[in-house]
């Protein structure tokens, strides 16, 4: 309730001051053109029909994750129908957060999230030493999320889950989990099944956790129970200083206490701050790091989602998210009608069906590296790598010349 009187008094003062502006009864009481206007639907579309269905699917699928991996951790051995089910509930997981990457520039940045729960290489021979730690283990088993700065930063998140309950592109094998940890890296270190399970379990608490916190951060009508998890249990950050959740914040936009003074430049900031970000980051970042052999930023071992051999869907939902960002709903394949992709072409910008061949082409690309039958891992050299990476930086280009054709309304 505090926070929603917080919201309501913002947007009252702010109603107030429209109010007293707006005298003429003829006038617009807006205060908008009818371009601003349009702006205003797309983002009002967007805000629910994105982010908060994304970001409630990943906490939905984070809080199912951690609910099958503490069942498995109270049993004595493992079945394999339960580390598959685990492992399917992962990928369902992982693939919401990564339809979530064209919005970082909300909660997930500003809080540190992002970095907290989706960082790579997995630091192996740390993880190692951590697991073979009695003390550690003991700590995990019992306090969960609360000891996991224990095993350190780069064992955190989706891939510190990921080693453990995938190898080699295929679901880990209950016998595996039922015995002694056999990678190289743990070594004589005899961490059994069960450790890396209690370890898995406490991530796996974390991640949701913060997964909760991005729900909550932006979503004013996210479920109370997480909501007072976050607040009053974690103490995590849920609101800005004004006192706005950030969809609050964003669908606010020209509003007393919104941090954004006009819709041109909200959509802007979507379009480059999110979209542009993302993409960006897939074609020079996470495909171009591994694949560019003579550059001076190579590193063969900054792959993302190794041990799953997800790489490519990881890269394409991420692209799938600037396509529901543009499109105006999670899991849309053309625009809606209030949307930001359709105001491009009802307010006449040249390159708008260039803009959405090039989205096409970007997706087309990574479902021929899908299709090509080697994960990324195995090849991040091979052409239809650098044929995203081409695609991928053309979709990059016209997103920030969408975004300065609009700043400029």
């Amino acid at each position: 309730m505090k926070r929603l009187m917080k919201t309501l008094g913002v947007f009252a003062l702010a109603s107030l001051t429209l109010a007293s502006c707006n005298k003429d009864p003829k006038a617009d009481p807006t205060g908008l053109t009818a371009q601003e206007k349009a702006l205003k639907a797309a983002v009002e579309t967007y805000v629910p029909g994105v982010i908060y269905e994304i970001y409630g699917n990943l906490a939905d699928e984070t809080e199912s994750l951690y609910n099958q991996l503490a069942a498995l951790k109270a049993k004595d051995t493992y079945a394999q129908a339960d580390i598959d089910a685990i492992c399917t509930t992962f990928l369902s997981a992982r693939k919401w957060w990564e339809q979530s990457e064209a919005f970082l520039y909300g909660a997930a940045t500003a809080y540190g999230i992002d970095p907290h729960i989706d960082s790579w290489p997995l630091d192996k021979d740390k993880l190692a030493k951590s697991l073979s730690n009695a003390e550690t283990i003991a700590d995990l088993d019992k306090e969960g999320a609360g000891a996991v700065d224990e095993v350190g930063a780069a064992s955190l998140g989706f891939h510190g889950i990921e080693f453990i309950i995938f190898r080699d592109g295929a679901n880990r094998k209950a016998a595996a989990l039922n015995g002694v940890e056999d990678d190289e890296a743990f070594a004589g270190r005899n961490v059994t099944g069960k450790s890396e399970v209690i370890f898995a379990t406490a991530v796996a608490e974390d991640l949701r956790n913060y997964c909760f916190e991005l729900q909550v951060a932006w979503d004013p009508d996210a479920p109370a129970a997480r909501v007072k998890l976050v607040e009053d249990e974690l103490e995590l950050n849920t609101v800005m200083d004004s006192g706005l959740t950030y969809g609050e914040n964003l669908l606010g936009t020209g509003n007393a206490g919104s941090t954004y003074r006009s819709w041109p430049e909200a959509v802007s900031n979507i379009l480059v701050a999110g979209c542009s970000n993302i993409a960006n980051e897939v074609a020079n970042t996470k495909i171009g790091t591994a694949h560019y052999v003579n550059s001076k930023d190579y590193d063969p071992d900054y792959i993302e989602s190794p041990y799953s051999k997800k790489s490519y869907q990881d890269f394409k939902d991420n692209i799938l998210s600037v396509q529901y960002s543009l499109y105006g709903g999670q899991g849309r394949t053309s625009a809606a009608s209030a949307s930001i992709m359709q105001f491009l072409k009802d307010n006449g910008w040249s390159k708008a069906s260039n803009l959405e061949s090039a989205l096409k082409d970007a997706v087309a690309s990574l479902d021929a590296c899908l299709a090509s039958g080697k994960a990324f891992v195995d090849d991040p050299t091979a052409a239809v790598a650098e044929t995203a990476i081409v695609k991928i930086n053309a979709l990059d280009a016209l997103l920030n010349e969408a975004a300065d054709w609009i700043s400029k309304l």
